[in-house]
């Protein structure tokens, strides 16, 4: 747990379910404002977005198959502004 001023962060190992190829295990990121940590600056950015206000974020969400392969189209809306390719960046350090 990474704690800062309002701010907790946790992040666990945990292995990968029914894994087909690739990595083994995964990190698993959960992040909670205390107070009004979330509201004292104005928020930016995908995470950001996702503390800016008191009430729930209820967006788009995708439904899983109990089988077969799956490709995903919830990609934040709801959460965000705008849609998920408005915050695409050229390059990795851009």
């Amino acid at each position: 747990v990474f704690a800062f001023v309002g701010w907790a962060i946790t992040v666990r190992g945990n292995h990968v379910y029914d894994r087909l190829s690739g990595p083994r295990h995964r990190l698993d990121v959960s992040i909670s404002a205390a107070g009004d940590a979330a509201r004292r600056d104005l928020p930016h950015g995908l995470l950001g977005q996702s503390f800016s206000g008191d009430g729930k974020r209820d967006g788009k969400r995708d439904v899983y198959p109990a089988a077969g392969r799956f490709t995903t189209s919830a990609m934040g809306e709801g959460a965000i502004e705008g849609t998920a390719a408005m915050y695409e960046v050229a390059s990795p350090h851009a």
